[in-house]
């Protein structure tokens, strides 16, 4: 009887022993898991912006597989990447991630946002691209702590268009195109719009346009057409003279190949920050640095209120009258350029000669008293103009 107990006892033991070191948490592995392309037709080989909200292609793909259930939230969350990589240049660098909602175990892209993707590249170019696509699972949500793997892949050769601005380099002649001063569009579609300011030396100048991708190995060259003012691409169109060095705003039309140089003296600011009740033909002038290229002024400010910038063929002088009055009585210039007021984005600044928009506000309330900026414009970088507000302590 006393056997019996002993062996009964024992047999619960071992049972209890085992099911104890069986019980285990469950331990996440990478199974791998099947990318597959469900369009219903072969994805374009060239991608077309006018096409862009199209489909490109729709992809689906199976859960990934760790081998534990996997929450959608907490450190066992599961996040899906889409990413596209170029297999003539496998470099980790030029990787592309879209991250997908997490649940989601299919995707349907549109032409922009693959061609969004192919552009972020950073060996994107607008010829043929063999490309790989994969989507990559990522378990966990703490980094240096998650469980990544990536499905198969789905190879395409895919050429992509460019998201980047026209540009155009107005070149003296014995310069190279990629070193000169440019002027930039509006916009990937536009060719109606180049604009710069930029310092010319005197001589002969030609405006050479690249490929969409801004390479120059090709470019298509322009001189003087056959009346003022024109352009022409033909091989023997003769250079566009400059005759006085200076600074210019230099603008360019490739509809109707048109072009200006028009000079100016000086940049400013014009508004009532700086006196109460003039006009735009009037301003307060910088100077220029041309070891930073930027204009600057040190000048008082009425707090609260506006002003804007103006470059100008300046004639006027600069007057500060005496003690007690601090106002700003600015000369006047023999013709206005242009004006730049600022934009959405913060200390950005465009074209902007509309009364009442894009001024920009001194800090501060207008009680008429003011405090002294320094003030510092640069517009060396073609459609990308920004200024600095500096207060300059007593």
């Amino acid at each position: 009887m006393k056997n019996i107990l002993k062996t009964t006892i024992f047999a619960f033991l071992f049972i209890s022993f085992v099911s104890c070191t069986n019980d285990k948490e469950p331990v996440a592995v990478k199974n791998g898991f099947k990318l597959r392309d469900a369009s219903e037709s072969a994805p374009p080989n060239v991608l077309l912006q006018e096409n862009e909200s199209q489909t490109f292609i729709d992809l689906d793909w199976d859960s990934a597989d760790y081998g534990v259930p996997t929450g959608n939230t907490g450190t066992k969350g599961l996040v899906y990447n889409i990413i596209v990589k170029d297999r003539d240049n496998p470099n980790p660098d030029g990787l592309v991630k879209s991250e997908i909602p997490r649940t989601a175990t299919d995707s349907t892209l549109t032409v922009k946002q693959f061609n969004t993707l192919l552009s972020g590249l950073s060996t994107f170019k607008c010829t043929a691209m063999n490309i790989e696509i994969t989507v990559e699972s990522v378990l966990g949500n703490v980094p240096g702590n998650q469980l990544i793997q990536v499905s198969t892949p789905i190879e395409l050769t895919v050429t992509a268009y460019s998201t980047l601005s026209k540009t155009l380099a107005f070149v003296k002649e014995g310069s190279l195109p990629a070193t000169a001063p440019k002027i930039i569009s509006s916009s990937s579609q536009n060719i109606n719009d180049f604009e710069g300011y930029m310092y010319l030396e005197t001589g002969s100048y030609k405006f050479y346009q690249p490929d969409a991708c801004q390479d120059f190995t090709t470019p298509t060259i322009y001189g003087v057409g056959g009346t003022s003012g024109s352009l022409s691409s033909v091989a023997n169109a003769s250079s566009i003279v400059v005759t006085i060095a200076g600074h210019y705003l230099v603008k360019a039309n490739l509809s109707n190949n048109t072009y200006a140089l028009t000079p100016f003296t000086t940049f400013g600011i014009f508004g009532t920050a700086t006196r109460s009740g003039l006009g735009t033909g009037f301003q307060v002038p910088f100077e220029y640095d041309a070891v930073t290229k930027t204009w600057f002024k040190e000048i008082d400010l009425i707090k609260g209120r506006k002003f804007k910038f103006k470059s100008n063929l300046w004639t006027g002088t600069l007057i500060v009258p005496a003690s007690p009055n601090p106002a700003y009585a600015p000369g006047t210039a023999s013709s206005s350029v242009s004006i730049l007021g600022k934009t959405i984005t913060p200390l950005s600044l465009e074209e902007n000669s509309t009364a009442g928009q894009g001024d920009i506000t001194v800090p501060g309330t207008d009680d008429a008293t003011r405090d002294k900026y320094r003030i510092e414009l640069d517009v060396s970088k073609p459609r990308n103009y920004t200024y600095k507000l500096t207060l300059v302590p007593n």
